[in-house]
């Protein structure tokens, strides 16, 4: 998909593969026929995502009064859609290499967004809430690669965007040759995600895809860019909150049309449910 793919890989070295038992998973699910004990039998090997499945299952969301103690079990009370987005969230904290401030910051923006993304996608019905969650949570997944290829040198890089004229995609592409959107993209699409999650990583910040692309991924890629804004806005993943960014003139709020009081009350929906998960989402072996 990407002409300068093998330019990224010259540049950044390998890109990050996708973990095994994603793979399995994700082959697994697109079989109709599969059962909860094949699925359970592929993720038994990953100890982090096995750990995490089933402490989904028996969060209070669920409201079991027994205690599930089997994967099997946990995956036929979660379904197919959680499970996919599970999996894929613990994927992308085991690309880290470490996991000092930077990184936390880039799990906390990247967690932050998916959440505000599924809000979002519920209230608006114009996108399935745990596809766009993935793709929140992907967004800066350019940025977590470039950190591992070299975190001092992006540290530096996000430090003096913070004061420079310069902006940060202008700056990664001074010190990277690339930015991390399409770095991101490329992780994505070396993964055979979605069409979807792969434009969400490409155009996340300016919402400029191609008049013919589906409206499905417009209406997608629109409030992934809302719910980044969100986060920026409320502080979430960023040194201090951006309290005067103006929501209303977003490209994501611009398309979609939303008012400045729906904007307000996802603000506010957004920063309850983050304090909220925040514990969960960020304590160490989540």
């Amino acid at each position: 998909m990407f002409n300068d793919y093998q330019t990224i890989v010259k540049h950044l070295g390998d890109l990050p593969p996708m973990p095994a038992v994603a793979i399995k998973v994700l082959e697994l699910l697109k079989n109709p026929h599969c059962s909860a004990k094949l699925l359970a039998k592929a993720i038994s090997h990953d100890a982090a995502v096995s750990g995490r499945i089933l402490r989904i299952a028996n969060s209070p969301i669920y409201g079991r009064q027994k205690r599930v103690t089997t994967l099997e079990g946990a995956i036929v009370v979660l379904g197919e859609n959680i499970l996919r987005t599970l999996v894929l969230e613990t994927s992308l904290r085991g690309i880290n290499k470490s996991f000092g401030r930077l990184e936390r910051m880039l799990w906390e923006d990247s967690i932050g967004c998916a959440i505000a993304a599924r809000i979002i996608a519920r209230r608006l019905g114009q996108a399935d809430p745990e596809e766009t969650f993935i793709a929140g949570l992907f967004r800066h997944i350019g940025k977590v690669v470039m950190s591992n290829h070299d975190k001092e040198t992006y540290q530096h890089v996000l430090d003096t965007a913070r004061t420079a004229r310069e902006g940060l995609i202008d700056l990664e592409r001074a010190f990277f040759a690339f930015s991390h959107e399409l770095v991101g993209a490329a992780v994505l699409d070396n993964w055979n995600l979605s069409p979807a999650l792969v434009q969400s990583a490409l155009h996340h910040h300016d919402l400029r895809l191609d008049a013919q692309t589906d409206p499905q991924i417009w209406h997608q890629v629109a409030i992934v860019n809302v719910a980044g804004r969100i986060c920026q806005r409320l502080g979430i993943g960023q040194e201090e909150p951006l309290e005067h960014l103006e929501l209303t003139q977003t490209p994501g709020a611009l398309y979609l049309k939303l008012a400045p009081e729906l904007l307000e009350t996802l603000q506010q929906e957004v920063a309850a449910l983050f304090e909220k998960e925040r514990d969960f989402f960020l304590s160490p072996g989540r």
